[in-house]
């Protein structure tokens, strides 16, 4: 009996220090953030990599408000993983915080090893869904199946399966995969969805789809590829090449980003997005906000992190169409719909299938472009 009242008594204790450790953790962890703002005073530079332009304009308004220096490179996605890695390998430290694309990328080479790390600042605590927290989500993109509306008042194809027929051959556009890690991904969701996929064809041509493939993931993207798809180097020269007037047989825009509508009224251009198309009318990706592991200015960066995230440090982002804050305080462009009516629309990648099926996803485009 007394046996028993001891290792009682000693489990008491231990859970005791546990929670006592807890505790201290938490106070640790606990940030002031006037003593930050302190602190990035001092420092009085950041320093960010980014895999969008329009960093520059929030890093001029930064400046401007809080007198502390940005510098801020964009870079390609495959350049920032890049650049971030070697430097981190190497023991050096440039960079402060990161707008990075490419999930399963970053995950494998810089998350993982603990190079990037995840912070939550203030404006995105309560502003942002717990979901969207870890990795913290900064932005939602936009990436549209799109045709020529002054050729077509509206979509001239219901679902996508439509695109791998002779009428569509030698008419569809897309960014080369083997360029594009979001597109790789964004296939790999195709591959795990290949049932509702294989689904639509059925429902669109009223017969089983014969496979030649694994699935019909793999099986739409050997079918596209061979219908002599036409691959481009960039989304803006889809979506000019789309959308130039004066044309008998324009060609489609397959998976280009949204954004590039916003020129169409000022330059006169004849484009739209199939919005309807079905099983999924494009498909979105993230981009992320995280911080260096072993940033030179920390406080400086905790400080521009959440001006970023915040309504006000989104305004570059948010007086365009075609990118979404996941911060729901902060409004879509008024000539844009909410993401909510996007995201129903939208298909996008679960990661960690993402991870482990792009190289598959890769290994079939290069094999069918190749033929």
């Amino acid at each position: 009996m007394k046996r028993t009242v001891r290792l009682s008594m000693s489990i008491l204790v231990v859970m005791t220090l546990l929670m006592l450790l807890s505790l201290v953790g938490s106070a640790q962890t606990a940030e002031d953030w006037n003593e930050i703002v302190k602190a990035a005073s001092k420092e009085g530079k950041v320093v960010v990599y980014s895999t969008t332009s329009r960093i520059m304009a929030a890093a001029e308004a930064f400046q401007q408000k809080t007198g502390i220096k940005v510098e801020a490179h964009r870079l390609s996605e495959t350049e920032l993983i890049e650049r971030v890695y070697q430097e981190a390998r190497a023991g050096i430290k440039s960079v402060d915080l990161v707008l990075i694309e490419d999930f399963p990328s970053m995950k494998e080479l810089l998350v993982t090893p603990g190079y990037l790390v995840n912070y939550i600042p203030p404006s995105a605590r309560e502003a942002v869904p717990e979901s969207m927290h870890n990795p913290l989500v900064f932005a939602h993109v936009s990436r549209v199946i799109g045709y020529n509306s002054e050729k077509y008042e509206t979509a001239p194809f219901e679902s996508i399966w439509d695109l791998t027929t002779p009428q569509w051959k030698g008419k569809v556009m897309i960014r080369d995969l083997a360029l594009t890690g979001e597109h790789q991904n964004a296939f790999t969701e195709l591959i795990r969805r290949s049932d509702e996929l294989a689904a639509d064809y059925e429902k669109r041509f009223g017969k089983k789809l014969e496979l030649r493939e694994e699935n019909a993931g793999l099986e739409f993207l050997r079918r596209l590829s061979e219908n002599d798809i036409i691959i481009m180097t960039s989304d803006t020269r889809i979506a000019e090449a789309v959308s130039k007037k004066g044309q008998e047989d324009p060609p489609v825009g397959f998976f280009y980003v949204y954004s590039k509508h916003r020129d169409a009224e000022a330059k006169n251009l004849a484009i739209e997005a199939a919005v309807d198309l079905k099983p999924f009318a494009g498909y979105y990706y993230d981009i992320y906000l995280q911080l260096f592991s072993n940033p030179p200015n920390p406080n400086a960066a905790k400080l521009f992190a959440d001006y970023l995230m915040s309504p006000e440090g989104f305004v570059p982002w948010s007086s365009d169409i075609g990118i979404y804050a996941s911060n729901t305080a902060t409004e879509h462009h008024p000539q844009d719909m909410p993401w909510e009516w996007w995201e129903s629309r939208l298909w996008t990648y679960d990661p960690d299938f993402a991870i482990q099926n792009r190289g598959i996803v890769l290994d079939a485009w290069i094999r069918s472009v190749s033929k």
